[in-house]
């Protein structure tokens, strides 16, 4: 059955793309939700079944937990999130689609979807946590040739609840007098940081710190201005004024970066260099870290971060980073686009949409919907 409709049809509360150059659209209504059959479409039923249903279940738990917490509305937006879901197929050269499907191989966008936007959301925090990875990487590979990175992980002692909120100030604090140290200075041309926090729930604390990617010269590991380990350390427990803390961690990016000169062990040191970068893109909180079986302590902890991060900046960049992140035109890696999180579509080669809803627990396609361009602009 095919319907046609004079306008683009919306989303409730979801993130748009510009409008495009579309006069018609004919959507094929699947009205008995039915898995799709098409070979071709069988990739995007895994990635759907293997990531998106994950993602969309896990946020469950949470919005029963913010009802309880009496947080109503964002209880509402969560369990909202990610109900609906377009993709389209992205055509490799020379690709051929067969009465009109795409061919074998084909990559698929999302295209458009609703997000909550809730920093506790895991379907959002992985989104957030995808977007963050591709803008470093982006930008590591924009000025590889000029940098050297150093990954370093900056550390405290585990806090209770009712310390957390502050320790956090005193990280922020301690970091701005950290960077401004003479010897850090020498040797700092730009950065990548990010806040992570951590549960443990044996002992009830928290665990905040930072990870960070420095840009530095191509000579830092070959001369004086090589700065030690243990004097990484020492210059944090300055900052922080805190003695007790015993470790940060401080190693080299190894892999291949593009247009660097850095020399490569084939595919492994790429892998290792992506892991390396993805463990610094992560989000400041894992849903396995305040999601559990028992009720109360997933309360306890939601209650705990939801009031904790609120208005917080959770991750920066700054020196070359920034410089690199506004020449690229990306946009802000926190409360930006989580639909194009790895270059942006353009609309007017999306001419097929993939439409999917959640309904009892699983992604089923609804519809197909064929976008046609005026007439008179293909004239």
């Amino acid at each position: 059955m095919f319907l046609n409709c004079s306008k683009k049809e919306e989303f409730s509360s979801c993130e748009l793309p510009n409008s495009s150059r579309v006069d018609v659209i004919t959507i094929n209504a699947c009205q008995d939700y039915s898995i799709t059959s098409d070979v071709n479409c069988q990739c995007l039923e895994r990635e759907l079944t293997d990531k998106w249903t994950v993602k969309k279940s896990a946020g469950q738990p949470l919005v029963l937990s913010f009802l309880r917490l009496g947080l109503d509305k964002r209880a509402a937006r969560c369990a909202d999130c990610g109900t609906l879901l377009e993709f389209t197929p992205v055509v490799v050269a020379g690709g051929e689609s067969p009465q009109g499907l795409p061919p074998a191989g084909t990559k698929w966008h999302l295209y458009r979807a609703n997000f909550c936007r809730d920093r506790l959301c895991p379907m959002c925090s992985w989104r957030r946590s995808y977007k963050i990875f591709s803008q470093v990487s982006q930008i590591m590979d924009l000025i590889g040739s000029d940098y050297d990175f150093i990954f370093l992980t900056l550390t405290v002692p585990n806090v209770t609840a009712d310390e957390l909120s502050s320790k956090i100030d005193e990280l922020n604090e301690a970091w701005h007098k950290f960077v401004k140290y003479k010897r850090i200075r020498s040797i700092l041309k730009g950065f990548f940081k990010a806040l992570e926090i951590t549960y443990n729930q044996v002992a009830d604390t928290y665990h905040p710190h930072f990870h960070v990617v420095l840009a530095v010269s191509k000579h830092y590991f070959k001369d004086d201005t090589y700065i030690k380990r243990d004097e990484w350390l020492e210059m944090w427990q300055r900052a922080m004024k805190d003695k007790s803390i015993t470790q940060v961690d401080v190693r080299r990016a190894k892999g291949k970066i593009k247009g660097s000169d850095v020399s490569v062990d084939g595919a492994a040191a790429s892998k290792a260099l992506a892991s390396a970068i993805a463990e610094i893109a992560k989000y400041a909180v894992k849903s396995s870290d305040y999601l559990f079986s028992d009720e109360q302590k997933t309360d306890n902890v939601v209650g705990c971060l939801a009031s904790v991060l609120n208005g917080r900046r959770l991750c920066s960049f700054g020196g070359c980073f920034a410089d690199a992140h506004k020449q690229l035109q990306l946009d802000d890696a926190e409360d930006g686009d989580l639909i194009h999180i790895d270059g942006e579509l353009r609309e007017d080669l999306a001419t097929q949409i993939y439409r999917y809803e959640w309904s009892c627990g699983a992604y089923k396609l609804k519809e197909i919907i064929e976008k046609v361009r005026n007439k008179s602009e293909v004239l």
